[in-house]
């Protein structure tokens, strides 16, 4: 971040403004001694000599130069560490325009001593505002070079976790839930050898139940995996449409389901190929855990100036109280067997530049809110999006080890 924030200053800082004010101090003795000693003129028609006016004109450019220096370091990007290196410059702006003005002085001599003591300290105002210059340059210059190295650090580190990301994705898909299928295949075979209620069925129902759990955690990691990726492939999507195709799978998980629907005919976001787990989760998650008989769901949806608002209300007991608080957090590992459900919600929302609340619980149900930016259709043709068949051939390949979910 560039610019005057409210950072304190450091001592460097507090240096150059104290530096600045002496200065200014300096020319202020001078011209009272000055007037005390007449040695700068008659106090009736001008109280100092052209030669001081003119050096005192010259000096304040200087001077408020090494005061704008001291504040705008206090609040730059440069970072403390090259503060000193800037003090240092300054230090030697001095000592080198002394140096040459005392050369000056000894071989064209002053006529007064206040006058020398003025001509020093001119020169150590335009030596010293130099010297700033110079090392308010080299310290920007100096961090502009370490911001970049850094932002190539970073940016090789993303590609390395890209890298990463895409080797367990390829590992979860083509090992592990070849793996399971595999088992559930197995298990299946087991169940058919053995007559019904007899232990060995029961085994392989166990043994096949906790494989569609496996490659259902696996479908979720998956998904995550998407999600961590910088996107700039969104489509516009209409929600509302997801969200009934979401609602009428409810069936799936209980046939005596009820659900009703208020939405929108219409409501366009922008998102990708994984937006439908964020409404199937939710939509899941009111079914689930409803033990009223039979369920009932209620699916509302609004369309606001700059957002769209989906609730989700069920007939359930409600959260726990103590669950409210990391309902969308990571589950814990003893809870990992039950999915990443809610979490996953949390973070696909996040990934839409969304949010996703808690909006009321209790023993009568419990109401979620799913709110999405509004696409705007001014916006649609200055966005970079793929085509309709590269998402296609994205979700395809995401679903191509779903069929066992």
């Amino acid at each position: 971040m560039t610019g005057l924030t409210s950072r304190p200053a450091g001592s460097v800082p507090r240096r150059l403004y104290a530096l600045a004010a002496a200065l200014s101090l300096f020319v202020a003795v001078e011209v009272l001694v000055g007037l005390w000693t007449d040695e700068l003129g008659s106090a009736t028609v001008l109280p100092f000599a052209d030669e001081f006016t003119v050096g005192v004109l010259t000096m304040v450019p200087f001077v408020a130069g090494i005061a704008y220096a001291g504040r705008w370091l206090s609040g730059s990007a440069v970072e403390p560490a090259r503060h000193r290196r800037v003090w240092l410059w300054t230090v030697a702006g001095v000592a080198a325009s002394l140096a040459v003005n005392v050369a000056l002085i000894a071989a064209l001599p002053a006529e007064s001593l206040l006058v020398t003591v003025a001509w020093l300290r001119w020169a150590c105002a335009v030596g010293a505002g130099v010297g700033v210059a110079i090392g308010v340059t080299e310290a920007q210059a100096i961090q502009r070079a370490m911001d970049a190295e850094r932002s190539a650090v970073r940016a090789e580190h993303l590609e390395t976790q890209r890298d990463l990301l895409d080797y367990l994705n390829s590992l979860l898909r083509h090992e592990v839930l070849n793996a399971t299928n595999v088992i559930s295949g197995y298990a299946e075979l087991l169940a058919d050898e053995h007559d019904a209620g007899s232990p060995g069925r029961e085994y392989s129902r166990a043994i096949r139940r906790k494989s569609e759990e496996v490659t259902e955690v696996v479908g979720d990691v998956r998904v995550l995996l998407e999600a961590t990726k910088e996107r700039t492939d969104f489509e516009r999507v209409d929600v509302a449409e997801v969200v009934r195709e979401e609602a009428g799978k409810l069936s799936d998980l209980d046939a005596d389901v009820v659900v009703e629907t208020d939405l929108p005919a219409s409501a366009h976001v922008y998102a990708d190929a994984l937006l439908p787990r964020v409404f199937g989760n939710v939509l899941a998650n009111a079914v689930e855990h409803n033990d009223s008989d039979p369920p009932h769901v209620w699916v509302r949806g609004r369309v606001e100036d700059g957002a769209v608002t989906i609730d989700v209300e069920d007939d359930g007991s409600g959260v726990p109280e103590q669950e409210v608080e990391t309902l969308f957090e990571r589950p814990s590992r003893r809870a990992a067997d039950h999915g990443l459900g809610l979490y996953l919600v949390a973070r696909l929302v996040e990934h839409y530049c969304g949010t996703v609340e808690l909006v009321e619980t209790g023993p009568e149900g419990s109401t979620f809110r799913v709110t999405l930016p509004r696409e705007q259709s001014e916006e649609a043709t200055a966005s970079p999006f793929v085509s309709p068949s590269a998402e296609q051939s994205r979700t395809d390949d995401l679903a191509a080890d779903g069929a066992g979910q």
